[in-house]
């Protein structure tokens, strides 16, 4: 794929990438990944399981999640949110990106979410999502079949948003 040339640097995490899980557990990054987190300092990403993936943010993102989360608005007291919380804070994992780009997939996780010899990494602007290749092929045919719902819905809260932003 033939690269444009532009004046921006690369920052955001896109398109979808199958890599080799090497020795002692080490997974390359894609090298638009390592370059967009180079861009922003990034030497960390913060992993959080999730019921069908990995979502791995890079740290200066979970630092803004993070800050929502201590936002007015969420009250520990409420059980659906201390649970929420108690749940994503318990199941958090750091890992380090080394000097080649390249992160570490505890064996822990690699057991849990079957990830063998491959796994498919997904960067979605902020966030990269790491999958089973199987579990997300399986999934990929679901999320074309909704495609259509899930835009529509997304163009109704960002609509909704900018309502509110203009009250």
């Amino acid at each position: 794929m033939k690269r444009f040339e532009t004046n921006r640097e690369l920052v955001s995490l896109r398109g979808a990438f199958l890599h080799k899980v090497g020795e002692q557990n080490r997974v390359s990054l894609p090298s638009n990944f390592r370059e967009a987190l180079s861009n922003r300092g990034v030497k960390r990403l913060v992993v959080a399981k999730y019921p069908e993936c990995l979502r791995a943010w890079p740290e200066d993102e979970w630092e803004k999640r993070e800050a929502r989360f201590d936002s007015p608005g969420l009250d520990l007291d409420d059980e659906k949110v201390s649970g929420y919380l108690r749940y994503l804070y318990g199941n958090i994992t750091e890992l380090e990106i080394d000097s080649q780009g390249r992160i570490i997939i505890p064996d822990a996780l690699k057991t849990e979410f079957n990830l063998k010899d491959q796994v498919f990494l997904l960067g979605m602007g902020g966030i990269i999502e790491l999958w089973n290749p199987d579990h997300y092929n399986f999934k990929q045919r679901e999320l074309q079949a909704q495609f259509g719902a899930n835009r529509n819905y997304v163009v109704e809260l960002l609509a909704k948003r900018k309502q509110d932003e203009g009250t």
